[in-house]
């Protein structure tokens, strides 16, 4: 009983946070964030602080890309695939940007940005 009252809150707090992230995150976008051709590596390389923080924030994504698909099996409340496009993104690997721009270019995916952004007086993005 009080292991699944555990689960129950656990599965709350986490659907909540990944909505909640998932929104700030697609809120923020700039509209011509995929289709910009520029690098959008950190320019601090040099800092003492970017690897502690390119750790953390990769460990980040892939916790969010293994929620997002979780999130994505049929039954389960959440935005699976807005999740796993945020892991992604907040990831760095050779050709993030050609497969945020492939997830980006499903219309669902698009539509639901959108909206999202449209519901916060923010632009849509462009593709």
């Amino acid at each position: 009983m009080l292991l699944g009252l555990i689960g129950f809150v656990i599965f709350i707090v986490s659907f909540v946070a990944t909505t909640a992230l998932t929104v700030w995150f697609v809120v923020r976008l700039p509209a011509d964030y995929f289709v910009q051709d520029g690098q959008r590596r950190s320019q601090n390389r040099a800092s003492i602080s970017h690897w502690p923080r390119f750790v953390l924030r990769n460990l980040l994504a892939v916790a969010l890309v293994g929620l997002g698909i979780i999130l994505s099996f049929p039954g389960v409340p959440g935005q699976g695939v807005l999740t796993i496009l945020l892991g992604i993104m907040l990831s760095d690997f050779p050709g993030k940007v050609r497969l945020e721009r492939k997830i980006v270019s499903y219309p669902k995916v698009l539509h639901a940005l959108n909206r999202l952004r449209e519901r916060f007086g923010k632009p849509p993005l462009q593709t």
